[in-house]
C-alpha cells in the first residue's frame, strides 16, 4: 500500500484511541497520520461559531502539513461524519474509505431511519440535561455507548480527561444534530469502502452502516463480539480490515 493511512477518531477519543491500530499498521511500514480534531489533544480549541467546515480546514491542513497525497481514509463513530465531508474536501486523494461504526445523524434524518435517531436525540436531551455537571454529562455520554458500569472501570485519568471534553461534546452534538447535509453528495464518486460493525453495537450505527452501505457500494463486516468501540477493543479486526482489499 502506498497511500498514508489517516485514522479519524470519534467523540470523547482523541487521536490517543487508535494506539494499537496505528501500531499495527505502522509495523507493517505504512504510513500512519492519526490527527487530533480540534478541541483535542495537541489541536487548538474550536471558535465560537463551530461548525463542520472549520474541522474540515483544520483537517485538511493537517494533512497537507504531513505531506501526504493520497491516503486511505479510516474513520470511527461521528469521526464518520467529518470524513465523508473531508472526502469531499480532498477529492482524488482519498483512494479508499474504511468506516467503523458510523454514526451520521442527517443520513438517519434523510432516510427515515427512526430508531436510530430516536436513539440519537435521546442521547442527546440526556446529555444536555446532565450538562450543567460535566462529569455526570461525560458519565452519561461514555455509559450510552460502551454499558453501565464502563465509567467506574475507565480509570482516573481517562474520566478527567472525559470530562474535560464535555464543552467539546456539547458543540458535536449541537452540530450533529442541526446538520442537514444530504447523503448524494456525501457518496457522490466515492473510492471503495469497507464498513465495519460491531456485532453488539447500538440502533443508530447499524441504521447508518445500513444506509452508507447501499449509497457507497460498500462491503460490510460484522465484527464478532463487538460493540461500539472497535478501535479499542478490537483493533485487530481493523487492521485486517484496513489492510485488505474491500470487497463490495
Amino acid at each position: 500500500m502506498s497511500d498514508a493511512i489517516v485514522l479519524l477518531h470519534g467523540s470523547a477519543n482523541g487521536s490517543y484511541s487508535w494506539g494499537p491500530v496505528r501500531e499495527g499498521l505502522a509495523s507493517r511500514g505504512v504510513t500512519v497520520f492519526a490527527p487530533d480534531m480540534l478541541g483535542y489533544g495537541a489541536s487548538p480549541a474550536p471558535s465560537d461559531g463551530y461548525g463542520i467546515a472549520e474541522e474540515i480546514a483544520h483537517l485538511v491542513r493537517l494533512i497537507d502539513q504531513q505531506g501526504i497525497r493520497t491516503l486511505h481514509l479510516v474513520a470511527h463513530s461521528l469521526g464518520v461524519m467529518y470524513a465523508l465531508h473531508l472526502r469531499r474536501a480532498l477529492g482524488a486523494r482519498v483512494t479508499r474509505m474504511t468506516l467503523i461504526d458510523p454514526v451520521v445523524v442527517s443520513v438517519l434524518r434523510e432516510k427515515g431511519e427512526a430508531d436510530g435517531l430516536g436513539e440519537m436525540e435521546a442521547q442527546y436531551q440526556r446529555f444536555m440535561g446532565l450538562l450543567p455537571d460535566h462529569a455526570l454529562a461525560a458519565r452519561g455520554f461514555v455509559e450510552h455507548w460502551s454499558g453501565s458500569g464502563t465509567w467506574d472501570g475507565i480509570g482516573e485519568r481517562a474520566r478527567a480527561v472525559i470530562t474535560s471534553l464535555a464543552p467539546r461534546l456539547r458543540l458535536e452534538m449541537m452540530v450533529t444534530r442541526g446538520d442537514t447535509t444530504a447523503l448524494a453528495p456525501l457518496v457522490e464518486s466515492a473510492p471503495p469502502t469497507t464498513i465495519l460493525i460491531g456485532e453488539a453495537t447500538l440502533v443508530a450505527p447499524r441504521a447508518t452502516a445500513r444506509q452508507l452501505a447501499r449509497a457507497l457500494g460498500a462491503g460490510t463486516v460484522v465484527v464478532p463480539g463487538a460493540a461500539h468501540m472497535i478501535p479499542l477493543t478490537h483493533p485487530a479486526a481493523v487492521i485486517d480490515a484496513v489492510t485488505h482489499e474491500a470487497t463490495p
